[in-house]
């Protein structure tokens, strides 16, 4: 697999009733964070740090996308519905479609979204999911 464009990117969000759906035809950013909080676990005996316990695992999944309401393949009804319910739901996530290419998927709770709405432009959001529980799978588009 060579370089690939950001335009490949696709992302999916379970419905309330667990039905996977796209929601990537209006996202215009994805970014995908997983950091692990490794504990200094440096002695007296010791002059180099040494990491020997295993930390805490923790992801967020940020995007941005165009506001375009009732099209169904815009966010804003499954993130005004998670936001009323306080939802966990599945997130997945595909740097690119293609095969060879990881899809991630996690537990993820929406922890904001906002949106923006110019005098001079197209109304926009931006969403926050953040690992809700277990942890990131991952495996390769076939």
């Amino acid at each position: 697999m060579g370089f690939q464009h950001g335009r490949l990117a696709t992302l999916f969000v379970d419905t309330e009733a667990s039905a996977c759906q796209n929601v990537t035809a209006t996202v215009t950013t994805i970014t995908f964070n997983r950091s692990i909080s490794n504990p200094d676990t440096t002695t007296m005996g010791h002059n180099s740090v040494q990491r020997d316990v295993a930390g805490l695992r923790d992801a967020t999944l940020d995007f941005s996308f165009i506001f375009n309401h009732g099209t169904g393949a815009c966010p804003v009804e499954l993130l005004d519905g998670m936001y009323s319910g306080s939802a966990v739901r599945r997130v997945q996530y595909a740097p690119a479609c293609v095969a060879g290419s990881p899809v991630y998927s996690a537990s993820m709770r929406l922890n904001n979204f906002s949106y923006t709405s110019p005098v001079d432009g197209v109304i926009t959001g931006t969403a926050n999911f953040e690992l809700a529980s277990g942890s990131v799978a991952s495996a390769l588009i076939s």
